[in-house]
C-alpha cells in the first residue's frame, strides 16, 4: 500500500514541479503580468500573501492594485519603502480619506498622515477631511499664518477653531479675521480681536491698564451722551469706583474721563431755567467732601471764560459773581477753602485785568488814517484773482476784511466795502467751481480704485496705485481746505466713504500676497543668518578650502544684490553683516593666495631643475608629479596665475613633447595590432559562411582563430562582439548539421523497425513470399544498432511462418516491450494501465534498490532515454495485436521526456 501511495503521488508532484502557474514563475515580470491580468481563484486567495511577501516590488504593487482596499494600502504605505508603491498608496489613501471618514481606520490614517511631506495635500486634508482628528493632525503640520486664518473662519468644530486661533500670532491675519467675521461669526471675530489685543500687550505695544482705561473712558463718554442704563447715577458711581482702582492712568485719558464725569454730573444737577450754563472740568469729589454748589458753579464759570477767551464777559462781572457766592457761604468748609485756594490765581489775574483797563493809554504818535492801505491791497487781490490763485486770494481777502473791520464804521468807504464784497463773491464762485471740478476728479479716482481688484495687476502695482490715489486725494483736499475754514474736509462724506471702501477692497485683494511675502522674507532672513554664520565659521578656520571660499564669496555677492528678498527693516543690518563677511573672506583669500603663490614658485624652481636630469623617463615622471602638486596647490590670483603657469610650463613642455612622440609610435603599433585583430574577425566571419561540406574543416580552423584571438591584447568591445557573433554563427550551423544527422539516424531506425514489424506481420498472415517481405539493405555508414536491426530483419525472413521459433521470438519481444513501456512511463511521469501496475511497482522497487547501491553511477535522463530507445528497437518484432498499444505508449512517454530534456 505504501508503494501504491508513492506511485500515485509521484507523477503529480513531478508535474507540478515542471508546470507551475504563471503567477508562481521565477521571472518577476511574468509574475507581475499574471497578477495584473489573472482571474484564477487560487491566485485571488494568494493575493494578500503576494502583496506583503513577494520579493519583487512590481509584483507587490500589482497585487495591491488588484486588491485595492484601504487596509492593505495603509499597511503597504507604513511598511514599504519602494517609491512607486509609496506614491500609489498615497494617491489611493488621499482619495479614500477625503471621500469618507472611518473611525476604525483613524489610528492607521493618522500614522500614514505623519509620513506625508506634501504641504499641498496637508492643506487639502486640513480643509476637506471629514474626521476632526485628521483635520487637527493636518493643521499641526501647517505653519502659514494666512492659511490658518482661512481655516479658522471655515472650521465647523469650535474646539478645533480655538486651537487654530491659539496658533495664529501674526497681527495682520488677526485683524483680517476680526474684520471678515464681524457680521457672519461674531463670537469668533470677538475672539480674534481679543487674541490680537493679548499679542500686542505681550509685545509691549499696548499697556493692559491703558486698555482698561480706554474702555472706561469710552463707557463714560457714552454715558455723557445719554447712552446707557436708565439709572445714570448708579452707573456713574460704578465707573468712578472702577477708575479709581486703576494703577496707571494716562494723562490724556484722565482729562477725557474727568470731562465726561463733569458733563454727567452737570446734566444730573442742571440749574433752573435762566441760570447760566456752566461746564466744569474739575473732578467732582465724593459727597462727604464736596464744596458749596454756588462756589463750584462760579469757579467753573471763571475757568470756562478764561479758557475760551470770551470777551463778552468782563472780569468785573466774574469777580462780583464769585464775591456773591462766597458771601452766601456762612461758615466755609475745608472743601470751600480748598476751592478758594485753587481759584485764587485766576481771581488775581482778573483783578490785574481790571486795574490795567483803568490805566489810561499812553499818547500815540501820528498814525496813518485807518484803512489807507485798503485800495492797494484790493488791487493786489484783483490781480491774484485774475491769475486764479485761490489760496493767496483767500489769504489776502481775509487780511483785507480784517483791516476793513478795523476802520470805524463812519470812516469806512462805501466803494471799498462794495469792491471787497464783489471780490469775496468772485472768490466764492471760483471755489465752487474748483469744488465741482475736484469732485469730478475724485469720482474718477474712485472708479480707478474700484477697477483695481479685477485688473489682474501685481499686488505691488496695486499698492503703488493706491498710494498715488491717496496722495492725489490729499492734494485735492489741501487745495480746497484753506486756513480759517470751518470745514476740515472738502470731499462729501458719501464720496469719502466710497473712496475708503474701494481702497480697502483693493488692498484686501493684495493683502494675502503681502502676508505671504512677509513669511517668505522672514524665511529668507533666517537662511541668510545661517549662511552668514556658516561663512564666518569657514572664514575663521585655519585651513579653509580655497574653492569653498570662492564659492562662498560668489554667493555673498549674489545675496547682497538681493536685499529686496528680505524684510525692509532687516536690509540695512543684513547688508552690513554681508559686507563684513565679504571682507573677512577676502582677507582669508589673500592669505591663502600668498601661500599658494609661494608653493607654486617653489614648484617652478624644481621644474627648471629637470633640465639637468639625464634619464628622460625619470624626468617625465617628476614633471607629472610636479604638475599634480601644482593642481593640488589650488588657484591663486587670476592676474598672477596665468603668468606663473606659463613660467612653470616652459621647462616641462619639451619633456612632454618627447613623450608625445613616443606615444605616437605606440599608437601606430596599436593601429597595426588593431588591423590584425580586424583581419582575424574577417577570417572568422568568412568561416561562418562556408559551404555545408566544409563545416567540419571550418570547425578546426575556427578553434585556431579563437585561440589566436584570445592570446592578443587590445581587443575592443565591438571587435569582441564581431568575433563572438561569427563563432556563434558557425556553432549554430554545426549544431543544425548535428540535428539533421540525428534526425536522419532516427528516420533510418524507424524505417528498419517498421520493416522488421511488417515482416513479422506478413509472415503471420501467410504473405511471406520472397517478393512481399521488406528486406532492408545495410548502408556503409550504419551504426551498430542499425546493423543489428538489418541482421534481425534477415533472420526473421528465414524463419517459418508457423514455427515455434517465430512464436518464441514474438513472445520474447512482447515481454521486453511491455517491461520497456512501463519503465519509460515511469521515467516520464505518466500513468500506467491497471494491468501493468504490478509490473511497474516491481520496477520501482528494483530501481530504488539499484539507485541506493549505485549512488555515484546513476545515468542522467538523456542517457536513460537513449538506452530505452535502443532496447525498444532491439525488442522488435512484437505480436501485431499488442504492437500498436505498446508503440503508442512508448511514443507518448518519449515525447514527454524529450520535452523535459529540451530535445
Amino acid at each position: 500500500m505504501a508503494f501504491m501511495a508513492f506511485d500515485a503521488a509521484g507523477p503529480m508532484n513531478l508535474k507540478s514541479r515542471f508546470f507551475k502557474k504563471p503567477w508562481q514563475s521565477k521571472d518577476p515580470s511574468t509574475r507581475a503580468e499574471a497578477v495584473r491580468d489573472g482571474g484564477d481563484p487560487e491566485l485571488k486567495s494568494e493575493l494578500p500573501r503576494i502583496a506583503q511577501h513577494d520579493e519583487s516590488a512590481d509584483v507587490r504593487l500589482a497585487a495591491l492594485k488588484k486588491i485595492n482596499s484601504e487596509p492593505f494600502w495603509l499597511d503597504a504605505r507604513l511598511r514599504e519603502s519602494d517609491p512607486e508603491i509609496v506614491a500609489a498608496a498615497d494617491a489611493f489613501l488621499a482619495r479614500s480619506v477625503l471621500r469618507c471618514g472611518d473611525e476604525a481606520m483613524r489610528d492607521s490614517r493618522l500614522q500614514w498622515l505623519a509620513k506625508i511631506g506634501d504641504e499641498g495635500l496637508m492643506r487639502r486634508f486640513a480643509v476637506e477631511a471629514e474626521d476632526v482628528d485628521l483635520r487637527r493632525a493636518a493643521l499641526a503640520r501647517v505653519e502659514a499664518q494666512g492659511f490658518l486664518g482661512d481655516c479658522y473662519g471655515k472650521e465647523s468644530d469650535d474646539g478645533l477653531a480655538a486651537e487654530i486661533l491659539a496658533r495664529i500670532e501674526q497681527p495682520s491675519t488677526l485683524e483680517r479675521l476680526s474684520d471678515q467675521l464681524r457680521k457672519t461669526r461674531k463670537r469668533r471675530a470677538q475672539a480674534a480681536a481679543t487674541r490680537l489685543r493679548d499679542i500686542r500687550i505681550a509685545a509691549g505695544e499696548l499697556d493692559p491698564d491703558q486698555t482698561a482705561a480706554s474702555e472706561l473712558v469710552r463707557e463714560m463718554e457714552a454715558l455723557a451722551k445719554g447712552q446707557g442704563v436708565a439709572d445714570r447715577g448708579e452707573r456713574l458711581a460704578e465707573l468712578t469706583r472702577t477708575w479709581s482702582e486703576l494703577e496707571q492712568k494716562p494723562e490724556a485719558l484722565a482729562r477725557r474721563f474727568d470731562g465726561a464725569v463733569a458733563i454727567v454730573r452737570s446734566a444730573m444737577d442742571r440749574p433752573a431755567r435762566g441760570a447760566e450754563p456752566v461746564v466744569s472740568e474739575v473732578p467732582v469729589d465724593s459727597p462727604e467732601t464736596s464744596a458749596n454748589p454756588g462756589l463750584e458753579q462760579a469757579a467753573a464759570r471763571i475757568r470756562n471764560v478764561i479758557r475760551q477767551a470770551d470777551k463778552r464777559v468782563s472780569p468785573a462781572e466774574l469777580l462780583s459773581s464769585w464775591d456773591r457766592a462766597w458771601s452766601q457761604v456762612g461758615s466755609p468748609s475745608e472743601s470751600d477753602t480748598a476751592l478758594k485756594d485753587d481759584i485764587l490765581p485766576l481771581l488775581r489775574e482778573l483783578q490785574a485785568q481790571i486795574e490795567q483797563s483803568k490805566t489810561p493809554p499812553p499818547p500815540k504818535p501820528d498814525e496813518p488814517k485807518p484803512g489807507a492801505e485798503l485800495p492797494a491791497l484790493l488791487d493786489g487781490i484783483a490781480e491774484v484773482l485774475e491769475n486764479g490763485d485761490i489760496a493767496q486770494a483767500h489769504e489776502l481777502i481775509g487780511k483785507a476784511r480784517s483791516v476793513f473791520r478795523g476802520v470805524p464804521p463812519r470812516a469806512r468807504a462805501r466803494e471799498v466795502g462794495g469792491r471787497l464784497q464783489r471780490m469775496e463773491g468772485r472768490l466764492k464762485e471760483m471755489r465752487n467751481y474748483q469744488h465741482w471740478s475736484h469732485n469730478k476728479h475724485r469720482d474718477e479716482l474712485i472708479a480707478q480704485v474700484e477697477a483695481l481688484p479685477g485688473s489682474g495687476q501685481h499686488p505691488d502695482a496695486i499698492s503703488a496705485l493706491l498710494k498715488q490715489a491717496r496722495e492725489e486725494w490729499q492734494r485735492l483736499e489741501a487745495l480746497e481746505v484753506l486756513p480759517g475754514d470751518r470745514k476740515r474736509f472738502a470731499a462729501p462724506p458719501g464720496q469719502w466713504r466710497r473712496f475708503q471702501a474701494a481702497c480697502k477692497q483693493a488692498f484686501d485683494t493684495a493683502k494675502p500676497y503681502f502676508e505671504k511675502r512677509q513669511e517668505v522674507q522672514t524665511e529668507n532672513l533666517e537662511l541668510l543668518d545661517q549662511f552668514i554664520a556658516m561663512g564666518q565659521e569657514l572664514a575663521g578656520s585655519e585651513k579653509p578650502d580655497p574653492n569653498q571660499l570662492r564659492e562662498l564669496m560668489t554667493k555673498a555677492r549674489a545675496a547682497i544684490r538681493r536685499m529686496d528678498d528680505l524684510p525692509p527693516k532687516a536690509r540695512g543690518r543684513s547688508a552690513g553683516r554681508l559686507r563684513e563677511l565679504m571682507d573677512q573672506i577676502s582677507n582669508k583669500q589673500n592669505e591663502l593666495f600668498a601661500e599658494i603663490e609661494l608653493v607654486k614658485r617653489r614648484l617652478i624652481t624644481e621644474a627648471k631643475a629637470l633640465v639637468h636630469e639625464k634619464d628622460t623617463k625619470v624626468a617625465i615622471d617628476k614633471a607629472k608629479a610636479l604638475q599634480a602638486q601644482w593642481q593640488k596647490a589650488g588657484s591663486g590670483r587670476r592676474k598672477l596665475e596665468q603668468k606663473l603657469w606659463e613660467e612653470f610650463r616652459t621647462p616641462i613642455d619639451p619633456l612632454f613633447d618627447q613623450l608625445k612622440g613616443e606615444r605616437e609610435e605606440q599608437k601606430q603599433a596599436d593601429r597595426e595590432a588593431m588591423a590584425e585583430l580586424k583581419a582575424i574577425c574577417e577570417q572568422a566571419e568568412a568561416l561562418a559562411k562556408v559551404a555545408d561540406d566544409e563545416l567540419e574543416a571550418a570547425e578546426g580552423r575556427m578553434a585556431g582563430l579563437v585561440a589566436d584571438w584570445s592570446g592578443r591584447e587590445g581587443r575592443t568591445g565591438k571587435l569582441n562582439q564581431r568575433m563572438e557573433k561569427a563563432e556563434a554563427a558557425l556553432a549554430a550551423r554545426l549544431q543544425a548539421r548535428l540535428e539533421r544527422l540525428r534526425e536522419s539516424h532516427r528516420e533510418r531506425l524507424e524505417q528498419l523497425a517498421a520493416a522488421i514489424q511488417q515482416a513479422a506481420e506478413l509472415k503471420l498472415a501467410g504473405k511471406d513470399s520472397e517478393g512481399a517481405l521488406p528486406m532492408p539493405e545495410a548502408n556503409p555508414g550504419d551504426s551498430e544498432l542499425e546493423q543489428a536491426l538489418v541482421q534481425a530483419a534477415s533472420e526473421l525472413a528465414r524463419l517459418e511462418a508457423e514455427s515455434d521459433a517465430l512464436e518464441a521470438r514474438l513472445a520474447q519481444g512482447d515481454e521486453a516491450a511491455r517491461q520497456l513501456v512501463v519503465e519509460i512511463e515511469f521515467l516520464g511521469g505518466m500513468e500506467t494501465p491497471p494491468e501493468d501496475r504490478k509490473l511497474r511497482m516491481d520496477y520501482q522497487v528494483q530501481r530504488l534498490a539499484q539507485r541506493m547501491s549505485e549512488r555515484n553511477a546513476q545515468p542522467d535522463l538523456s542517457t536513460e532515454l537513449g538506452q530505452l530507445q535502443e532496447r525498444w528497437y532491439r525488442s522488435l518484432p512484437h505480436t501485431p495485436s499488442r504492437h500498436h498499444g505498446y508503440s503508442k505508449r512508448f511514443v507518448k512517454a518519449r515525447s514527454i521526456i524529450e520535452g523535459m530534456i529540451g530535445l
